[in-house]
């Protein structure tokens, strides 16, 4: 690991001139922190507030992704149960995968298919909140903060198209016109699960433009249209209550003849049966590292936030992303050169605190415990995932995780510079006040010059 090379030292006035020009002049009035180590030979190349505290958006992921690598096995395990002779009762693991269209194989759905008995459904090893720790409650609505859920259905986003077709009504007025519309809660072909919305209320938009708004406590919608024909695809998260929303979607599924799934919830699966955890029949899921590469490669928060809730299950025995967060920090990442604050597993919460020091930590822990080759395939590459148009020069040599929230951005990754010597490195930028694409383009220069000169 890093060792004394990350104590809290000053730097020289060569390295801080180095980043101040190639950053922090350009980048006035926003907090700068920058760390470069060089792992073999455990020297700093570059330290400048490297051992101050920063929001770091996305990069927290990486807290998640050693969770999910530390904890889960190599498939996920989708769903446990057992066959209590006329029922069968069963625990879901937060597994986001089901349903997900990237994934063609659906175990878990084909076990619920497979199913003659009615199937009881236990959340009593959920202990978490649907939303994280200082989540922004305005942004309910948007496609990256659904909520979190111990049986997620289709990420608990819902696929939505709609259709608007103006037609006039020639027989009996020729000017006059009406508008057909045809709304879909799920995917439009095949048979997928589709939402049974609590209401849905159509409106003229008085901006010509179309607009989908979800009520927050529940899943009825206004739909604001324009006069015209269009044909609209969108996906908003629903409310979960719960599992019972995702009861009612699979409920939609035809099982051995019936016209439904008989699926129904139970609040604790030790009420109702004697059974012995262990004796617990398993249905797997996906390969892990098939949605750790997604979660990485696209910043899927809900991805992030799910890993840590299974991590939870898998190691503590249920699930809740504080009680896993807790446990970490005083086990496998005790030893983080400054003692972060960590609320979530995505990075949404802008209460999260690290230093860069910690993410160049946290990576050479990676590197170390799980091995280059497999952080090469779930990492972004240059030019690749969150890194696309960026890092051209550097794709094959570069695997980093990306960060944004407004005002901040992160980066923080393995380095293969010019030489062949392999960096870690972080950069975190807090508090600027321009866009943050430009800021993204500053650090690319700054770090292809550190490749060019190493």
């Amino acid at each position: 690991m890093l060792g004394c090379s990350t104590q809290k030292a000053v730097t020289s006035h060569q390295e801080k001139d180095i980043v101040v020009s190639a950053l922090e002049d350009s980048l006035y009035g926003a907090h700068l922190g920058v760390m470069v180590f060089d792992p073999l030979n455990k020297k700093l190349i570059t330290g400048y507030n490297h051992h101050k505290y920063f929001v770091p958006a996305s990069n927290t992921k990486l807290l998640s992704l050693y969770a999910g690598l530390k904890y889960l096995p190599d498939t996920l395990l989708g769903l446990q149960y057992k066959d209590a002779g006329d029922t069968v009762y069963a625990y879901p693991t937060g597994d986001p995968t089901l349903g997900m269209a990237e994934f063609k194989q659906q175990p878990v759905l084909q076990w619920l298919l497979q199913q003659k008995k009615p199937v009881v459904i236990s959340v009593s090893n959920w202990r978490a909140e649907r939303y994280g720790r200082g989540w922004s409650w305005s942004d309910y609505q948007a496609n990256y903060q659904p909520e979190r859920s111990a049986l997620p259905v289709y990420g608990n986003l819902m696929p939505v198209q709609l259709r608007s077709k103006v037609k006039f009504d020639s027989a009996v007025n020729p000017t006059s016109e009406k508008q057909l519309f045809t709304l879909t809660m799920g995917p439009v072909s095949g048979e997928g699960l589709k939402l049974k919305t609590d209401g849905v209320v159509f409106r003229k938009s008085g901006s010509n433009r179309f607009r989908i708004n979800r009520d927050y406590a529940g899943n009825s919608f206004l739909v604001e249209y324009a006069p015209k024909d269009t044909v609209i695809e969108t996906e908003v998260p629903f409310v979960t209550n719960g599992i019972e929303t995702a009861l009612r979607i699979l409920r939609n599924l035809p099982a051995n003849g019936s016209d439904s799934l008989n699926i129904t919830a139970s609040e604790s699966l030790s009420d109702r049966i004697n059974f012995n955890k262990a004796a617990l029949t398993s249905v797997w899921s996906q390969p892990l590292d098939s949605m750790l590469k997604p979660m990485m490669h696209r910043s899927d928060n809900f991805y992030a936030e799910q890993t840590l809730l299974m991590a939870s299950n898998a190691f503590l025995g249920y699930m809740s992303d504080r009680d896993m967060i807790d446990t970490l920090l005083k086990t496998d990442l005790k030893d983080m050169p400054d003692k972060p604050v960590w609320a979530d597993g995505s990075g949404l919460s802008r209460y999260n605190l690290f230093s860069p020091a910690d993410f160049v930590w946290l990576l050479d822990k990676l590197k170390t415990e799980f091995g280059m080759n497999r952080l090469q395939t779930i990492l972004p590459t240059g030019n690749d995932g969150t890194l696309r148009n960026y890092y051209k020069p550097l794709e094959g040599k570069m695997f980093a995780k990306t960060g944004t929230l407004s005002g901040h951005v992160a980066l923080s990754g393995i380095l293969y510079a010019k030489s062949g010597k392999m960096l870690i490195f972080s950069v975190l930028v807090n508090n600027h006040n321009t866009e943050a694409t430009r800021v993204r383009r500053l650090v690319e220069q700054y770090l292809l010059k550190v490749w060019e000169a190493n």
